[in-house]
């Protein structure tokens, strides 16, 4: 009974530090927190620190992963306009989709993600960054 007891115990403080770890990880995650933004297909890593300026988002973009507590890694896809839309519609806009996750570098726990999709969008991949990075701005204020 007395083992059944202690290792009871072991177990649910074990599970309590676990739980505090991983919250205070997430809560790290606060206006001015450094993140590494990785290289990602077509170019769209640049569109997306232009968005976190144009959009005012709080965070300390660094150069290298080793100077940071996040990672925002992402994809984009761009579907051009066909030639039926554009004879039809009279429309070249062309239609994106893009998707983030930001994940801590210690845990490796993802704590935010989204995923943008732009039909006959004006501006290109520079619409769908900006809508990720209104949405991070959003998160982020969200954990003051």
């Amino acid at each position: 009974m007395k083992l059944w007891l202690g290792t009871t115990c072991l177990v649910v403080i074990a599970a309590a530090v676990s739980i505090s770890a991983q919250s205070a990880d997430t809560r790290a995650f606060r206006p001015g927190a450094r993140v590494y933004i990785t290289e990602m297909p077509d170019d769209f890593d640049s569109f997306l620190k232009a968005a976190l300026v144009a959009k005012k988002v709080p965070l300390n973009v660094v150069s290298s992963r080793d100077q940071a507590d996040f990672e925002i890694k992402g994809s984009s896809e761009t579907q051009k306009a066909s030639a039926a839309k554009k004879a039809v519609l009279l429309n070249w806009h062309s239609d994106e989709q893009a998707s983030i996750s930001v994940s801590n570098l210690v845990s490796g726990e993802v704590i935010f993600a989204y995923t943008a999709n732009k039909k006959s969008s004006t501006h290109g991949k520079q619409s769908t960054a900006e809508a990720c990075a209104k949405h991070l701005k959003e998160r982020l204020q969200k954990a003051k």
